[in-house]
């Protein structure tokens, strides 16, 4: 599934769009910046697990305008799902 934080996706038509998904992420963040660094990927990579589960379930074949923010010691994400031509 294609995931992008851009509105569009490069030589390909969106042909319906299908909602928004979201997903919440504890990160685990240790000490120093290797650990923050390490908790805020493992965060990123559990949430964009989520929405590519929910976009899934909608029939979609991409997530647009993908968004993460920190929020406590969380990552949330948003997103919307797409269809796309051909």
């Amino acid at each position: 599934m294609i995931i992008t934080t851009s509105q569009y996706i490069e030589g390909r038509a969106i042909s319906e769009y299908l909602g928004v998904v979201s997903a919440a992420q504890v990160m685990a963040l240790a000490a120093g910046n290797k650990g923050v660094q390490r908790g805020w990927q493992n965060g990123v990579e559990g949430a964009t697990e989520i929405l590519q589960q929910q976009a899934a379930a909608l029939g979609a074949d991409a997530i647009v305008a993908a968004r993460f923010e920190p929020f406590g010691s969380n990552i949330c994400a948003t997103g919307t799902a797409v269809k796309l031509n051909g």
